[in-house]
């Protein structure tokens, strides 16, 4: 008996969705009609606006075309530091925001950061004050 009742219940519900879906699909043909018409009349009001979407298309394309990042790897041979970071233009001379984790094996301290290409100064910083001494590096990626 449960099986008759499982049969009744599933095929009732199969056309009430076959019947749902078919009244949707003209009323969508309907509102696709009308709409072209409602632009019609927005472009004729609307003609200085029309104006002003191509250069907003020129900075689209301006995005678009930014060069890709590419994954720049910095190691630093720190073994007394407990903190490790790295500060450059890349990140304006930010202390605390590219920290370096040390590799175990090695003793040596890695970074791999994103960067757009270009020539990039930095120094390494340890435990937050004591930065490379000497001149900026330069990277060029």
């Amino acid at each position: 008996m449960s099986k008759n009742s499982k049969t009744v219940v599933e095929k009732p519900a199969a056309k009430k969705t076959a019947a749902a879906k078919a009244p949707k699909a003209p009323a969508k043909k309907a509102e696709a009609k009308a709409a072209p018409a409602k632009k019609a009349t927005k472009t004729v009001a609307e003609a200085p606006k029309a104006e002003k979407s191509p250069a907003k298309k020129a900075t689209k394309s301006v995005k678009a075309a930014a060069p890709k990042k590419v994954a720049v790897e910095f190691i630093a041979d720190c073994p007394l530091a407990t903190t490790v970071s790295i500060a450059g233009t890349f990140n304006d001379w930010a202390v605390d925001v590219d920290m370096l984790k040390k590799d175990k094996k090695t003793g040596f301290w890695v970074a791999k950061i994103s960067l757009v290409p270009g020539d990039y100064e930095y120094k390494f910083v340890c435990d937050g004050k004591n930065w490379d001494a000497g001149d900026n590096k330069i990277k060029h990626v």
